[in-house]
């Protein structure tokens, strides 16, 4: 096999860090060459590649490390005796360190450099990593177990500080197999152990396992057991490992490589990982190391050569988190946001708090961890007692806008320095006190988090702190942050952040009088992802605020759902994989690849699932709709289509008629506009119902049900669907599941009918009864019938139905016995039968409007849905009556309305079934011999009638094809006995009419057997008691259990029966005899024959010889062995057979019994209403007789008189209504089903189980001040002072409620006494008759002033400090990009302190290497320093490029053809941002006028006069600022001053012609008096080791406020926004402004 080598190009002068996926070390001053070309990767651990794992595979050819090249020796004198000993692997022992071993720059030995490595003179040659180190396979990493922390293993690997960020996340992604965050949370803070409080600790851990189990979240870390990395690791172990949540939990640690004790346990010679890799955790730990923390699920090992060298993955990380918030979240394609980042920042140092300003520069929130110490605790109290000034700005469209501005008083930012300087020492102090404020810059970004039990305003959990601080930071952007709600799956954060005062429904108010249009489009795309990620409470949530479903739900919409079209890349198959797992899926395809779709699953699909899992007698609207059966899927999805490519005319047609417009038309408006082409739902909570009940989301369904209309048959829909979806999977538990959500649904159904039923009983009958539009124009009762809900059918108010619908007209008065005499003696039906009161129906029908009746009859033939119930169309109620009222029906109306009623129909058959019993018993026992005699024929005809009879039954069923009736009747136990007695029946007359002899005494026999069945077919009969009924039912089911035990017992009687006989009577003949013999012996042992004559016969009353006993003379003598063998065995098989077996089988009878007679009246119910629609539906007169019923009915059928109906009587079963009639039942039904959920959730906020919880709430919150109360005491007790004399800093003490009330109310009549008071002396003093104040209050106003002047003037030192230290181009995160600065001490700016570690990073942005007119086009930073000489001439004017490279400071230093900044180092070479090498000259105009009130008079603060200066608000840092700018080539400061001021704060004023003139003359006046204040450097951001920008900055002041006064501003393209703002020192101004400002203050004597 060919070993692969990899080369490593030379960089390209281009190839710059902003043009990589990774960060990249920078080259220092000196070594400003270009790439040497690096050596050919070694392909170290040769292994063969066959037998390693993808894994393997994918980390061995795309994971490097790095490696030394070069050993250049160390200096011992350099903190040697610090450095920790080094293992070297395979040498000496561990942790000991060869004597004399020399030690490398890059801290590794000699030894592990290898020989063939050139070597360099100590201390001679300059050691760097981008020169002196090569990117090499990686030779560590796999798995990692910790001994002695569980055998759990974790991933991990080791990485080159340049690898590809693209292929770090395919690493984490696809070879980890990681799941997409929905957040992560990045965590700083001490990398030292540190302690907290115990109460924090516990808030912190739970809070934040919380945080990352409710959103998926990821957090980062360093990685090592120590300082907050430990205390995250404590969190997982303690709270995330025992989490039920199936979701794991995922903490990535990043550390340095160089700086992880024990690493040799890591690696493997081969490269081919380890799996896994032993790690131990030392009890030592040595200096400039630190082990792995064990409770990681996964570790990033950064390596850049080097060893013991801390903070070498921090610019890895931050170019790794970036990478992961470019990345979206998976809820939808549409609803996804890029993956929020968070800063968790606890406790830590001046590290922390670069982070920390970092983070915030990158519009990255924060949360802060109060008390945890340190810089969290500094931060936290700049954040305090800071203010949010709000400041009105002018923007671009001259609207006024407020912009939040954070101030620092004297006195706050006196006790920041103080307490950065205690902490943190006096070293960089100024940079410290600096980043505090800039990182609160904006507060929106910043949130603390102040654990307090019981405290005021103080939030106990910090995962709402976390996502709160995310929803902050898009407070503008409110569907971002609905999203960010959703994919976290936090409702309680939508509700308290989103959803409140009305803030949504403004928001969208506000949106739409803009005319914005994507509104509504983006509210639905959150509730398709909220219903596709099975988010309920989202989905009620967003109902509930605005989303109206019928806007929502079009079909290319739900085909989405159905499809998930939204849940997978396209990249990627995850989600469409577990799309195929699911059981939906998987019927759905079966029908797809039916019906021949091939790619999406269409709604005619979904229409034939459900009608398959709920009958056949249910026609989906999908089915019945063209335009949805015509529907071209694919067209809709993707746009393109075969079908559309190759479409036929008549499908062209279809869609032209649907649309009204052209082909090429109507292709363009479905790419284009779904809302024209596809129509709105009539019913869209149906329709997402359905989907969600077909997918067994319970409570989706439970939520869209209680939206939608039909509750009662919504919930017998969902029922049947799931109970039918439980019988086709094999899945134990999810069959499980679905049953108990089919009960539920079945309880829901029987909730609301028993609810309406109490409330009406007339309109509760009219629910069971109606045809329903829009569920397969099927019945309340037909749902529950066929989806064999028996409990729905026993409720009362359908028994009461039945009821009716079995007397028919006759009055439920009637007793039995009435009955039974009037079928015997009809002329009694006048005089003794009551009839109901329903003599004006004939007048109601009559007023039926007959093209109404026509139209609904003519679609009822179209669905062809319950075919064999005719629909009774009603305007007045249905007939539903209990009064009997009395009867004015003529003669002949009561004699059909008896005939006609179903119990009479039913008697009249029990009748005619005996008298036909009565005749097949009297042919039998008389009449049956060779002449065929006139009963015969009688009987013949009569079974034909039973016959014919059956095949109507079977043709009227509600399903629609043969096969579908043909199940549906066999389904039926008593429809198999009739066919049996038929067929039986047929068969003895075939044998009855061969005449033979022999055929007649079968056929004998057969008709006998018949007349049994016939005889068991009269049991169906007594269905209609109650108490025989369910008896029945017992019979049957135990007849299965019987045929079970058989099967059972089968194995034992034919084991002993063959056993036994081969004892008894040894080789024997094979023959029919033999079989029945053997099987004689066994099966009648079982009653009690036990065959002892034939055991023990002896001759001479049996014979031993063949020929004897073959000829039946005498029987066969048993073997002598089988008298002793056989009465054994048999004794054993009776045992087993009559004792344990027939006991077993009592007990499965008991056990059927029990259950069937727990549901007794359920099961007669059940059976009751089948019995009732039988004869409901069957024809009046009684077999034989029924034959002229059948005739009737055919001839009706063939004249067309009435299509599929077998009935000549309007049904009771099925009626339709009116539209208004059925509007007001359904918006009746939807009322009472509103209450009933009402009042259900209210009794489950007040059961057991919530009552406890809310106690446990309460006692653990009782605990926790208990243990609060406890720790006060221990820290006072001490204290050696008395318990309540000293509380701890930041405890809080509670009072009893009346004592805190009383001190509520002397504190707030003090603060009463002190206004009284001041007001007082302040009168007193103003009419100068005490002018003397009080000596105590006088000292303590003295202390107060001076201490204020003291801050003051410390704040005014800290702006000049700042200015010379040159702090803003130091900043550590270059502006408009993720560039690190390498860091520069306070100490070390200076050019002339030797700085040898000095290494900064080189940087030019992309737009100025495109070389724009205002940058330079030599590119001096990339050349060799011999070609850089006189490309550019510096410290002159350039008559070339025609600029200025003359410093206002004086001559500047050019080493190695690069100009140096005077102001020192700022740990970055190149131009950055800027576009020429050495100064870039602009100007800044500083425009002042007097704060006046509103009667014009000057504003005064502590006896100065208050200024105002013009601001402009940036839009690249989000800071105020002077409107200056850029000078142009060849243009005047003068010149610039004036456009910049005109182009950033007058903006579109000037091209006003109304504003123009006076503009321009109030600009000539300012300008005219203009005053130089500074000129020089200034301190910028943007500023470089070879480019820095210098200014000159005129101060224009309006003294007498007649120019400035009324000067109106606008922002300019370049700004955000311009005002007004008052000079003072809490400013926080871009670069050096505020210095400049301060300047203008004190020249004009005015406040700072």
């Amino acid at each position: 096999m060919d070993k692969k080598v990899t080369k490593v190009s030379p960089a390209d002068p281009m190839d710059t860090i902003e043009n990589m996926e990774s960060p990249s070390h920078g080259k220092s001053l000196i070594s400003l060459h270009y790439n040497e070309e690096a050596v050919d990767a070694e392909n170290v651990g040769a292994a063969p590649v066959e037998t390693m794992t993808y894994q393997q595979r994918w980390i061995r050819d795309n994971i490097k490390m790095r490696v030394c090249t070069k050993f250049v020796e160390k200096p011992t004198n350099v903190n040697s005796d610090l450095l920790p000993p080094v293992r070297v692997p395979g040498k000496g022992l561990p942790g000991i360190q060869s004597e004399a071993e020399p030690i490398c720059r890059c801290g590794y030995p000699r030894s592990t450099h290898g020989q063939s490595l050139s070597s360099g003179t100590s201390g001679m040659e300059d050691w760097k990593v981008d020169t002196h180190t090569k990117a090499t396979r990686t030779n560590a990493f796999g798995t990692v177990e910790f001994l002695g922390f569980g055998e759990n293993e974790r991933n991990y690997v080791r990485v080159d500080v340049d690898t590809k960020m693209k292929d770090m996340m395919e690493l984490m992604m696809d070879v980890w197999g990681l799941e997409k965050p929905n957040l992560l949370i990045s965590v700083t803070g001490g990398a030292k152990n540190f302690t907290m409080k115990q109460k924090l600790k516990e808030e912190f851990r739970r809070g934040l396992m919380k945080v990352a189990r409710s959103t998926g979240a990821w957090i980062i870390t360093g990685g090592t057991n120590a300082g907050v990395m430990k205390h995250v690791g404590e969190a997982v172990r303690d709270y995330g490992l025992v989490s039920a949540s199936t979701n794991p939990i995922i903490v990535i640690g990043v550390a340095t490589w160089g700086c992880i004790q024990n690493k040799e346990d890591l690696t493997d010679s081969e490269c081919r990982g380890k799996w896994p890799a032993s790690y131990r955790l030392g009890k030592k730990q040595r200096p400039k190391e630190s082990f792995l923390d064990p409770n990681h699920t996964h570790f990033v090992l950064v390596d850049n050569g080097t060893q013991h060298q801390f903070g070498v993955e921090i610019p890895f990380r931050a170019w790794m988190e970036n990478s992961i918030a470019n990345m979206k979240t998976n809820t939808g394609k549409n609803a996804s946001v890029y993956v929020p980042v968070v800063l968790l920042v606890l406790e830590g140092g001046p590290g922390t708090l670069e982070t920390a300003h970092q983070a915030v520069a990158n519009n990255t929130p924060i949360v802060i961890v109060q008390g945890s110490g340190r810089a969290a605790d500094i931060l936290a109290y700049a954040y305090q007692n800071s203010i949010g000034e709000e400041i009105g700005a002018t923007d671009q469209e001259g609207k006024t806008k407020k912009i939040t501005q954070t101030i620092f008083d004297a006195s706050v930012e006196a006790e920041i320095r103080n307490q950065v300087e205690e902490n943190f020492g006096k070293k960089n102090l100024v940079r410290h006190c600096e980043m505090v404020k800039e990182t609160l810059k904006n507060r929106d970004l910043v949130t603390v988090f102040e654990f307090s039990i019981g405290g005021r305003g103080s939030s106990k959990d910090i995962d709402r702190a976390i996502l709160q601080a995310l929803l902050r930071a898009n407070k503008d952007q409110i569907f971002d942050q609905l999203k960010l709600a959703l994919a976290w799956n936090r409702i309680d954060i939508a509700k308290s952040e989103i959803f409140t005062d009305d803030r949504f429904i403004q928001y969208k108010e506000g949106v739409n009088r803009h005319r914005n249009k994507d509104v509504p489009s983006m509210l639905f795309e959150i509730m398709q992802s909220a219903l596709i990620l099975n988010r309920v409470t989202f989905v009620e949530l967003l109902m509930d605020n605005g989303v109206n479903l019928k806007d929502f739900l079009t079909k290319k919409r739900l085909l989405k759902l159905y499809n998930h079209r939204d849940l997978y890349d396209s990249s990627s198959n995850m989600m469409q994989e577990i799309n195929k797992n699911t059981q939906l899926y998987q019927l759905l395809d079966k029908i797809r690849r039916k019906n021949g779709n091939e790619k999406y699953i269409s709604l005619v699909d979904v229409g034939c699932l459900i009608q398959d899992l709920i009958g056949d007698f249910y026609t989906p609207w999908y089915l019945l709709d063209p335009k949805v059966r015509d529907l071209d899927v694919e067209y809709l999805l993707d746009g393109v289509s075969a079908k559309c490519m190759g479409m036929p005319g008549i499908k062209k047609g279809i869609l032209s008629m649907a649309t009204g417009q052209k082909q090429e038309t109507v292709e363009n408006e479905l790419l284009t506009s779904d809302e024209y082409q596809v129509p709105d739902f009539d019913n869209p909570f149906q329709e997402l119902f359905l989907w969600a009940v077909l997918l067994n989301r319970q409570e989706m369904a439970k939520i869209l049900w209680k939206g939608g209309k039909d509750a009662t048959a919504a919930a017998l829909v969902a029922s049947g669907m799931l109970n039918s979806l439980s019988r086709q999977t094999d899945d134990t538990e999810l069959a499980k599941k679905l049953k108990e959500n089919s009960q539920e649904f079945s309880n829901l159904a029987i909730a609301v009918l028993n609810e309406c039923y109490d409330v009406e009983e007339k309109k509760a009958q009219n629910l069971l009864i109606r045809e329903l539009e829009h569920w397969g124009a099927a019945t309340c009762v037909l749902l529950a019938v066929e989806s064999n809900n028996k409990k729905f059918i026993s409720q009362t108010a359908c028994q009461t139905l039945l009821n009716n619908v079995w007397m028919g007209h006759l009055s439920l008065d009637n007793q039995l016995l009435q009955l039974l005499l009037c079928v015997f003696i009809p002329p009694l039906i006048f005089p003794v039968i009551k009839f109901k009161g329903d003599s004006d129906q004939d007048g109601i029908e009559n007023l039926q409007e007959k093209g109404v009746l026509r139209d609904k009859k003519r679609k009822l033939e179209k669905q062809k849905t319950l075919s064999s119930i005719p629909v009774k169309e009603e305007k007045e109620d249905p007939q539903v009556d209990y009064e009997s009222k009395p009867s004015n029906l003529s003669f002949w109306k009561k004699l059909y309305y008896f005939y006609t009623a179903p119990v009479i129909i039913f008697a009249h058959n029990v009748l005619s079934y005996v008298i036909f019993l009565g005749l097949y018993s009297y042919i039998l026992l008389v009449k049956f011999n060779k002449d065929v005699s006139n009963e015969e024929i009688i009987l013949i005809i009569w079974v034909f009638s039973i016959f014919a009879e059956e095949v109507r039954q079977m043709q009227s069923s509600s399903t629609k094809n043969f096969n579908t009736k043909l199940h549906s009747y066999i389904t039926d136990p008593w429809n198999i006995v009739d066919v049996a007695t038929i067929f039986i029946f047929v068969m003895g007359i075939v044998l009855r009419f061969l005449r033979f002899d022999s055929t007649l005494e079968a056929a004998r026999c057969v008709m006998a057997l018949n007349l049994v069945i016939f005889f068991f077919r009269i049991l169906h009969i007594f269905s209609v008691h109650k108490q025989l009924g369910p008896k029945l039912v017992m019979i049957g089911r135990m007849l299965k259990d019987l045929l079970y035990f058989i099967i059972i017992l089968m194995v034992f009687v034919v084991s002993y029966s063959i056993a036994a006989y081969s004892v008894m009577y040894p080789n024997s003949e094979l023959s029919i005899v033999l079989v029945y013999n053997v099987m004689r012996l066994g099966y009648w042992n079982l009653y009690g024959e036990l065959f002892l004559e034939d055991i023990e016969r002896e001759e001479p009353d049996c014979s031993f010889d063949d020929s004897v006993y073959s000829n039946g003379s005498l029987p066969r003598c048993p073997s002598a062995v089988s008298r002793y063998a056989v009465p054994i065995l048999m004794g054993f098989y009776v045992l087993f057979c009559n004792i344990l077996l027939l006991n077993l089988l009592i007990a499965m009878f008991s056990n059927t019994y029990q259950i069937v007679q727990e549901n007794t009246d359920q099961y007669w119910c059940f059976q009751r209403y089948r019995l009732i629609y039988e004869y409901y539906t069957r024809p009046t007169l009684a077999p034989p007789l029924i034959l002229i019923s059948h005739m009737a009915l055919f001839i009706r059928w063939i004249f067309g008189k009435c299509s599929f109906c077998l009935s000549s009587q309007p049904s009771d079963l099925i009626k339709r209504f009116s539209s208004d009639k059925a509007r007001e039942l359904v918006q009746w039904e939807n009322m009472i089903a509103d209450a009933f959920m009402n009042r259900l959730e209210l009794e489950e906020k007040k059961n057991i189980e919530n009552r406890v919880i809310n106690t446990q709430e309460s006692i653990h919150e009782l605990f926790f001040k208990l243990d609060e109360l406890q720790d006060l005491q221990a820290t006072s007790g001490s204290s050696g002072q008395a318990p309540i004399s000293k509380a701890p800093v930041n405890q809080v003490v509670r009072m009893p409620p009346q004592m805190d009330k009383r001190l509520l109310a002397l504190e707030e009549q003090m603060q009463q006494s002190t206004v009284a008071l001041n007001w007082i002396m302040k009168i007193l003093q103003e009419q100068e008759k005490n002018t003397r104040v009080a000596p105590m209050l006088e000292d303590k106003r003295e202390n107060e002033k001076q201490k204020k002047e003291k801050d003051k003037a410390l704040v005014k030192n800290t702006v000049e400090e700042r200015k010379r230290l040159n702090y803003k181009a130091r900043l550590p995160c270059y502006p408009q990009s993720l560039i690190n600065r390498f860091p520069v001490p306070d100490h070390k700016v200076s050019w002339e302190i030797p700085f040898p570690e000095y290494d900064p990073v080189i940087y030019e942005a992309p737009e100025v290497k495109e070389h724009p007119y205002w940058a330079d086009t030599i590119d001096l930073i990339f050349m060799k320093p011999e070609e850089r000489i006189g490309k550019i001439k510096f410290n002159e004017y350039d008559d070339l490029n025609k600029v200025n490279r003359k410093s206002y400071v004086g001559t500047y230093q050019v080493q190695d053809g690069l100009p140096l900044n005077p102001t020192g180092r700022t740990g970055l070479i190149g131009r950055g941002l800027l576009g020429r090498y050495g100064p870039n000259h602009c100007g800044d105009p500083i425009v002042t006028r007097w704060k006046r009130d509103d009667i014009g008079k000057v504003v005064m603060k502590e006896g100065k006069k208050v200024l105002e200066f013009v601001a402009i608000f940036r839009k690249d840092n989000k800071l105020w600022s002077i409107p200056g700018g850029m000078c142009e080539p060849g243009q005047k400061v003068s010149q610039c001053l004036k456009a910049e001021f005109t182009e950033e704060a007058l903006g579109s004023l000037v091209e006003d012609s109304n504003m123009e003139e006076k503009i321009k003359s109030d600009l000539k006046i300012m300008m005219e008096e203009g005053e130089e204040i500074y000129k020089g450097i200034c301190d910028d951001p943007r500023n470089t080791d070879n480019s820095w920008l210098e200014t000159v900055v005129f101060n224009y002041h309006d003294d007498t406020g007649k120019v400035l006064h009324p000067f109106l501003l606008r922002a300019g393209e370049t700004v955000e926004a311009a005002s007004w703002l008052e000079v003072s020192s809490s400013l926080m101004l871009h670069s050096s402004h505020l210095y400049y400002v301060q300047l203008v203050a004190e020249k004009l004597n005015a406040f700072f």
